[in-house]
């Protein structure tokens, strides 16, 4: 059950890193882009290094899809 919430909670944080990347930088979304990328990029380093040459933007996706997906086997 906490493993459940804590991978939903991570997958809400792993899609506001892909939408503050929509937005334009400004004092907010500077500060809530550093605190994101605290959270996620441990997991998207070795993620983008995995993915084909030209795929590494395609790194959160896989990310959220592979945390949503876990989160379901459990």
């Amino acid at each position: 059950m906490l493993i459940s919430l804590l991978l939903e909670f991570y997958s809400y944080i792993v899609l506001a890193s892909m939408v503050l990347t929509w937005l334009p930088v400004n004092g907010t979304t500077r500060s809530l882009r550093s605190l994101v990328a605290v959270l996620t990029e441990p997991l998207l380093q070795p993620l983008r290094k995995m993915l084909p040459q030209g795929g590494q933007m395609w790194a959160p996706t896989v990310l959220y899809f592979g945390v949503v997906f876990l989160r379901r086997l459990i």
